[in-house]
């Protein structure tokens, strides 16, 4: 019996195939809120304003205590708009961002495992999180090369911690060497957030730091790094299995 032996790539044998339409689904979401919440913010600074000049043209309208609560509502509008609606959005974003990422890598070794009858599956493995037991599972059973995975492995590995400190701490992380700057969990994140999101300094404390998602184009990066390194994962081509 003749055996017929082609190649097949990992995106096919992982299901990536609708893969860039759930990340155009995503981007269009990500779209829609943020625009969403631009233009209530720009109402309620129209509003504002429109207050102000009101005011200017008759002071002896309204009293003054009217006119200052009016405008404590205009405050504290927009301070749930930035620090309660916004915030809690984009929180939220960054764990679905990487619960995404996480599944579809986890859903694609387990349809390799099925497909190719593996020994073992990503569960079977030991590692310090679920994505390193898919790193194992792709480097051992896949054969996949992950130096050629970076930058964007680097960078979702950052992006993971970030979402760590999201998840378990609020999103607080504390410079433990604030004298000799030695301290490499937080020089990294540091390092991370430039250009993608603030580190402001949490209440009156010297050493204790706030992650301040106020960057929306971090979350369309992290989404481009999440594509494109699946993208990379997928293009690895793979012996066929054996057809009798």
């Amino acid at each position: 019996m003749s055996r017929l032996r082609r190649k097949e790539t990992l995106a096919s044998i992982m299901g990536f195939g609708f893969i860039h339409f759930e990340f155009h689904l995503i981007e269009d979401y990500m779209n829609h809120m943020e625009t969403h919440f631009e233009r209530e913010l720009k109402n309620i600074e129209v509003e504002y304003d429109n207050f102000q000049k009101s005011k200017e043209v008759d002071k002896s309208e309204y009293s003054e205590e009217y006119l200052d609560h009016i405008q404590d509502s205009f405050i504290d509008n927009v301070f749930m708009f930035n620090d309660v609606y916004i915030k809690n959005y984009r929180n939220a974003q960054i764990i679905q961002l990487y619960s995404f990422f996480e599944d579809v890598l986890k859903r694609g070794c387990d349809r390799f495992a099925s497909y190719k009858q593996t020994d073992y599956r990503v569960d079977d493995l030991k590692g310090n999180n679920d994505i390193d037991k898919v790193k194992k599972f792709l480097k051992q059973s896949a054969k996949v090369d992950f130096s050629i995975l970076n930058p964007e492995w680097s960078f979702i590995d950052n992006f993971r911690q970030v979402r760590n400190l999201v998840v378990h701490h609020k999103g607080i992380i504390k410079n433990n060497d604030t004298v000799n700057n030695s301290d490499k969990k937080f020089n990294n994140i540091k390092s991370f957030s430039k250009g993608k999101f603030t580190l402001k300094q949490y209440v009156s404390s010297q050493n204790r730091f706030e992650i301040v998602l106020d960057n929306p184009k971090f979350f369309k990066e992290i989404v481009n790094n999440i594509e494109s390194l699946l993208d990379k994962i997928g293009s690895k081509e793979m012996p066929l299995n054996e057809v009798k």
